[in-house]
């Protein structure tokens, strides 16, 4: 399938030419003879035949033709948009125009261009033809008249006297030139391409005072810079003499004579002399200047990363012919400023959307991937990251293999990234020195998203130069820095950078010089292989890991200086931190205390918040330490001496909620820049006195138990901000004074602070003080007053917050004498009844805020630079001081924002329109505008209202406003009126570019996105300041494209008529003098004075017989505004509503003269005008009825009569297209304006004058209603869609709450096993302490045996000598035993027998 995106700029174009023409009017002729000329220059022609144009719709193969063509040229003939076929033809190419690059060239023949930009004349008719054929079909009427305007834009040509062959010759050779320019290739899928470049061509305008333009483009490898350049060479290269095209500059000039060869390349494609030869790029220079200094040239060098390429190749502008461009593409940034190039354009990622796109073309060749790989291919998508390259990569790499095969691929590629993407991103790093090399790997593994505070603080205590080295990075496009100071960079760069740290060792995590994977890290802490080479170690890990620490878990480590844990569980605490740590940023680190071999002398920064530590002992030889942070610490209940920390410049407390005291050597840190202790409510011993000279800020807010504030000891020059709102202190004490650079003081909340010392007015420098909410400090305004100071005491503070202080009125004088300097002041929830008049000298106010002053009554002026004023819930403010607020001379003098109580949009706005939504159109120079909203509350808000204010150009959204919070929980009905020029980020003069052409709607709507339901806009109003532009330039109603500015301006003036009352819907009774009415319209002249009132809805029965022409048509309501103008014809008197043709001055009187005539004597009179055949003699300045009452109109009268007589039978909307209203607007014109003998009756011109009044009315409210319908059907639709929209929510809903029952349900049961699993947690834990003791006394008795082993063996040492003497000894000792024994028995036989002598 091919690709049907935007494949323009590097087309294979199958035709030349596509001609587009209506047969019937120059088939025959001039387009047969162009056809024949292209046909002989060898230009491949598509030209239609008849059999092609059958059926209702274009045929497939004109659409593929129009596709495959390069050039279109379009013949505008009388009877081209008679054609539908040539309409959509037309359609078509304007699509190929903007989608694929494709060249259009209108010729006019025999037809003026704006005939066609209008649909004027021959154009106007076919296309009201159009209109009631395709009745209904209002999408494809749109789009062929936005076709018809579009090409009658473009640069073409014109003709219509003269020789038809010397404009076919022109146009061939014109169309020869185009097509003899080779495109370069650009991309398979162009995806994204054309926004790209229409952002990149915006930047090559040549400005005043410049001869050449310079552009730089750049980005990261593979983000699509060479694309770009491709593309838009294709796109401009016919508007230059000569160009040239330099691609792979860095690996060209990297061969040997490289430089030159690129130099002769460029004097090829630029002269085309192949036999110029170089020696060395200093001979070229000047032969390259001198060739090309007369020409304009289009020059492109890509892929540049050294400046001396850029000297060699175009190192001057003087080298280039007036109007040369110079497009450069290089990933270094800083390159393009040391060339001084006048514009740069950074090439972003691709959006989601586009990425998808690209990535599916690549992978399944189409543009929607296989059924089943939609979620692995939105993975692939969110890993590549918006990055061109690898999106193509990846997806030809994955092109036909299965979902399994996907899965793997990618869990690859997210461990080990693609090698091929690696290799493009590579060059960057390669070309770096060894700071910003390492600085890279350290932002890769560890550090992206991190502050740069943070990391410049880490980096430089690891003996690196972080400010150059990161700018270096940025310029490379290898990071970049976001709104929030924070480092960013790609994921693709990320993965090659820690790729470049993987491979040095792959197999062995231990010995790489960083560690961040999850796996790594258990690896290396769980099995103790870390060694000498780890520099750094993140450990981050999914939930259900833990890490069991051992005694020698770090103890290798001997070099590692970054330790960040930002989620991790241990089992144990560390019993050995490497001490030659810079960072350690350890959340919830798990021991009481550090190791006590731990001495980390280099440590920098040291986090600990959210831990467990106690900091019992104070710190001890950490001279290097600057930045602390103990936040969270629930457990540190005392802050020990800190003496031991010279450097420190940050410690940060925020909610240590158990915090009691602070040593008094905080104090004395002379090097201590940042304070905080934010939320330590238990806080109650505080140094007693600071002597802290670099101190900036002091943050105490809500030490609820903190009653004193230090001394100062010495004059503080640095610190600028003091905050101790919500603190229970009750005094400052007068050593205040020496703050003497303080410049933002808050005490909010404060309520035990009685007053503030005497001293307090030495602080010179203070700019911004906030009382909020200290109702017992009045004492000091009241102090104040009656020191009677001849000199303002506050004369430099800018902004004062005295919100919910009891402040009553004479205190208000006090302010405004004692702070006359200020641009902000909040006056919010006091008890005050009037602002007093001096509040006008205030020259600097800006900002004033009185919201929630319920008893507030009087406003009588306010200061001359006023921008802001917040009245919001003033409930008790006079009419008078309302209107002063709302007043147009209020907003002529000041640029100024107002919320303020009321219902009503102020009667000096042009415009107003019931609702949320207003539109009207402007041409040449945006306006600039006030706009009104009114707010309608029912009942008291309860919640924030959140409400966005749309601006649209031609319903594209320019910007968007969000109505401050402030104005939020209302009580009654409000209107907000904003002046945007006080808008900061708007530049008026930038909108100007969002107009084209002749007229372009500008839409202006305020919605509701979030907040109170019991809340709508009911109103809204918009008002031109009139100063600021040409009124002739501004309609409220749909625009004419043929009226004359004279009669825009009165429609204008007239729209503005109507809606003078429209807005004040809190006043139905309100009248308008006939004489502002007569002004408006231009009815009137300047000697005559009309001042009798008509009022809308209150006109007596005396009135209403005497406009009786008035009374509408029967089923017609009529208008409720009503104008007459009265005109007298000798004794006939004509009460005529004409608001667009002004008479003379004789014909215009006053109606309120007129006698009281009924009904009845009025027909009879005009009964006894048409009896009457005699003609009556007539004054010199009257005309008597009776002489033209018979008379039959004449034949051209009676055709226009006719002819209104035929409109009228015509549907109303058929009479708004231009051709129909224009008609009717000359018919009712020509017939109002006949003098009174032109035949026609009195009835039938008052008739007529009905029917033109209601037209005019009508022709406004009809256009406005359609407006509305589309606004409500387009609301109705988002409401469908929103229906289905909460119907699957709905269905999402309960299957949400089925799983969180399951999930519930399943965290019930893991609740129970997580108790059995403790429990016996707690048993083995008893099991391993008894082990542990009895493997404690077996390694005792162990040693013991060994000690007897010892002693067994020297004894058997011993012995072994003695074995033979031992031998001896023991057979000595046998005999000898064996001799004993015998002598023994001889005793024994002795004894017997001598016993037994005796006995004989």
């Amino acid at each position: 399938m091919l690709y049907e995106g935007n494949s323009s700029y590097g087309h294979g174009w199958s035709y030349d030419v596509f001609l587009s023409f209506r047969g019937e009017d120059t088939r025959r002729s001039f387009t047969g003879s162009l056809y024949h000329s292209l046909r002989q220059k060898g230009i491949n022609v598509f030209i239609d035949d008849d059999k092609l144009r059958r059926g209702e719709e274009i045929s497939p193969a004109l659409l593929r033709a129009i596709e495959e063509s390069r050039i279109s040229i379009i013949v505008f003939s009388q009877n081209y948009a008679s054609s539908k076929w040539c309409l959509d033809e037309l359609v078509k190419i304007i699509e190929c125009m903007k989608t694929r690059g494709q060249l259009v060239f209108p010729v006019f023949f025999n037809v003026n261009a704006s005939m066609v930009r209008y649909q004027k004349d021959s154009f106007g008719r076919a296309m009201s033809i159009h209109e009631v054929r395709y009745k209904g079909n209002e999408e494809k009427l749109q789009k062929w008249k936005q076709a018809l305007f579009e090409a009658a834009n473009l640069s073409g040509w014109s003709f219509k006297n003269g020789y038809e062959y010397e404009l076919i010759e022109m146009i061939a050779e014109e169309v020869s030139k185009k097509i003899n320019q080779t495109p370069l290739h650009i991309s398979e899928y162009p995806v994204g391409l054309e926004t790209r470049i229409s952002e990149v061509k915006s930047l090559l305008h040549i400005g005043p005072g410049e001869d050449i333009r310079v552009v730089g483009i750049y980005g990261l490898g593979g983000i699509g810079k060479t694309t770009i350049a491709r593309a838009l060479y294709n796109l401009i290269a016919d508007q230059f003499e000569a160009t040239s095209f330099l691609a792979d500059i860095r690996e060209s000039s990297n061969q040997r004579q490289g430089l030159v060869q690129l130099q002769e390349s460029l004097l090829f494609d630029i002269v085309g002399d192949k036999n110029i030869k170089l020696q060395n790029i200093y001979k070229g220079i000047p032969i390259i200047k001198k060739r090309l200094c007369c020409k304009k040239v289009l020059l492109i060098l890509d892929d540049v990363d050294k400046l001396e390429q850029l000297q060699a190749l175009a190192g001057g502008r003087d080298w280039f012919g007036f109007g040369s461009v110079i497009i450069i593409t290089t990933r270094d940034k800083h390159l393009l400023a040391a060339h001084q190039v006048d514009k740069t354009y950074e090439v972003k990622k691709l959006n989601h959307e586009e990425a998808f796109e690209l990535f599916t073309w690549n992978a399944f060749k189409r543009k929607e991937p296989d059924a089943g790989y939609m979620e692995i291919s939105n993975r692939v998508v969110l890993h590549a990251e918006g990055l061109p390259l690898a999106l193509k990569v990846m997806g030809s790499n994955l092109i036909g293999k299965t979902v399994d095969e996907w899965n793997s691929a990618l869990e690859k590629y997210e461990k080990i990234p693609n090698k091929e993407v690696q290799n493009v991103l590579r060059v960057t790093y390669d070309n770096l020195e060894e700071n910003e090399k390492e600085i890279f790997l350290d932002i890769a593994c560890f550090f992206k998203g991190e502050t740069m505070e943070y990391v410049e603080k880490t980096l430089k205590a690891c003996s690196f130069h972080p400010k150059i080295g990161i700018s270096v990075l940025i310029d490379r496009s290898l990071v970049s820095i976001d709104e929030y100071n924070r480092l960013r960079m790609h994921d693709l760069i990320q993965d090659m950078g820690r790729e470049i740290v993987r491979e040095d060792s792959p197999l062995e995590p231990g010995r790489r010089s960083r560690i961040w994977y999850h796996e790594d890290v258990i690896e290396v802490l769980t099995e103790s292989t870390g060694t000498y080479k780890i520099q750094g170690m993140m450990v981050d890990l999914p939930d259900q890991y833990m890490i069991h620490l051992k005694n020698d878990s770090f103890k290798k480590m001997k070099n590692l200086k970054i330790l960040i844990v930002r989620n991790g569980q241990f089992f144990g605490s560390p019993q050995d931190l490497p001490n030659n740590l810079r960072l350690l940023d350890w959340m919830e680190y798990p021991s009481s205390s550090f190791p006590s071999s731990f001495l980390p002398r280099k440590l920098a920064v040291l986090n600990l918040s959210r831990s467990r530590f106690t900091m019992q002992e104070p710190f001890k030889h950490l001279d290097s330490l600057t930045s602390l942070d103990l936040s969270y610490c629930e457990v540190l209940t005392e802050l020990p001496d800190f003496s031991g920390v010279p450097n420190l410049t940050e410690l940060n407390l925020d909610y240590c909620t158990n915090l009691a005291e602070v040593h008094d050597s905080v104090g004395f840190l002379v090097k201590l820049v940042e304070l905080r202790a934010y939320g330590c409510t238990k806080l109650k011993v505080f140094p007693s006195s600071i002597k802290m000279t670099s101190l900036q800020s002091l943050i105490l807010n809500w030490c609820s138990s903190l009653q004193s504030f230090p001394s100062i000891l010495w004059k503080m020059d640095n610190l600028m901000s003091i905050s101790i709102e919500g603190t229970g202190i009750k005094e400052l004490p007068p050593s205040i004074g020496n703050l003497v650079g303080l410049q933002e003081f808050s005490m909010t909340s404060c309520l035990n602070l009685k007053e503030l010392p005497e001293s307090f007015d030495m602080l010179k420098n203070l700019r911004n003080l906030d009382i909020e909410g200290c109702p017992q400090l009045r004492s000091f305004l009241t102090k104040l007053r009656e020191s009677g100071t001849s000199s303002p005491t506050f004369d430099n503070v800018q902004s004062l917050n005295l919100e919910n202080c009891g402040l009553r009125d004479e205190d208000l004088p006090t302010i405004f004498y004692c702070f006359p300097k200020l641009s902000s002041l909040v006056l919010s929830g006091n008890c005050f009844v009037t602002l007093p008049s001096c509040i006008q000298e205030f020259q600097t106010l800006e900002l004033l805020h009185l919201d929630r002053c319920n008893l507030l009554q009087e406003i009588h002026c306010i200061p001359p630079n006023l921008q802001y004023i917040n009245a919001r819930n003033c409930t008790s403010l006079t009419e008078r001081s309302s209107n002063l607020l709302l007043s147009q001379e209020t907003f002529e003098a000041c640029e100024l924002q107002v919320m303020v109580p009321g219902r009503r949009v102020p009667e000096w706005f042009d415009y107003c329109a019931k609702g949320e939504y207003l539109t009207f159109w402007a041409r040449q120079k945006f306006p600039v505008l006030i706009f009104c909203f009114v707010i309608e509350v029912e009942g008291a808000m309860e919640d924030t209202l959140n409400c966005e204010v749309q601006f649209s150009i031609n319903g594209e959204e320019i910007f968007e406003l969000e109505m401050p919070r402030c104005f939020s929980k209302m009580v009654t009905d409000h209107v907000w009126i904003y002046d945007l020029r006080t808008h900061p980020t708007i530049q008026w003069h930038s909108l100007d570019s969002y107009l084209v052409g002749d007229w372009n709607q500008v839409e202006i709507s305020c919605e509701r996105i979030s907040g109170s339901s019991n809340m709508r806009v009911s109103w809204c109003g918009v008002h031109i300041c009139k100063q600021e532009v040409n009124m002739e330039n501004i309609l409220f109603t749909y625009p004419d494209s043929d009226a004359t500015s004279e009669e825009s301006t009165k429609s204008v003036q007239y729209f503005k008529s109507l809606d003078d009352n429209c807005c004040d819907f809190d006043n139905r009774e309100t009248c308008v003098t006939i004489n502002r009415q007569q002004e408006e319209l231009g009815e009137i002249s300047k000697g005559k004075e009309i001042s009798e009132t008509a009022c809308h809805n209150d006109v007596d029965q005396s009135d209403k017989k005497i406009l009786m022409h008035m009374q509408p048509l029967d089923g017609v309501i009529e208008h409720p505004i009503a104008f007459v103008k009265v005109i007298d014809y000798g004794s006939n008197t004509i009460f005529v509503d004409h608001p667009a043709k002004a008479q003379p001055e004789s014909q215009v009187k006053s109606f309120v003269g007129t006698p009281n005539i009924d009904d009845v004597e009025m027909e009879a009179f005009y009964a006894s005008l048409e009896a009457e055949t005699s003609v009556l003699p007539l004054s010199k300045n009257t005309i008597v009825g009776s002489e033209f009452a018979n008379r039959v109109p004449s034949e051209a009268t009676q055709q226009v009569l006719m002819t209104l007589q035929d409109f009228l039978t015509r549907d109303f909307s058929l009479l708004l297209g231009p051709d129909e209203y224009n008609a009717m607007k000359a018919t009712l014109e020509y017939l109002t304006d006949l003098p009174p003998g032109d035949g026609i009756s009195l009835e039938l011109r008052s008739l007529v004058i009905e029917v033109s009044r209601q037209f005019n009315h009508w022709s406004l409210d009809y256009t406005n209603e359609s407006k509305k319908i589309e606004a409500a059907t387009a609301k109705l639709s988002k409401v469908d869609e929103l229906e289905e929209g909460l119907e699957a929510n709905k269905a999402n809903f309960r299957e949400a709450m089925w799983l969180e029952n399951e999930l519930r349900s399943e965290l019930e049961y893991l609740e129970e096993r997580k108790k059995e699993l403790e429990e016996q947690i707690h048993a083995i834990k008893g099991s391993i302490s008894a082990s542990e003791s009895a493997r404690n006394m077996v390694t005792y008795r162990k040693r013991e045996i060994f000690g007897e082993a010892k002693i067994l063996k020297n004894q058997r040492d011993e012995l072994k000598e003695q074995v033979p003497w031992l031998k001896d000894e023991k057979e000595l000792a046998r005999k000898i035993q064996t001799n004993i024994r015998a002598e023994w028995s001889k005793l024994r036989e002795k004894f017997n027998r001598k016993l037994r002598s005796e006995e004989l």
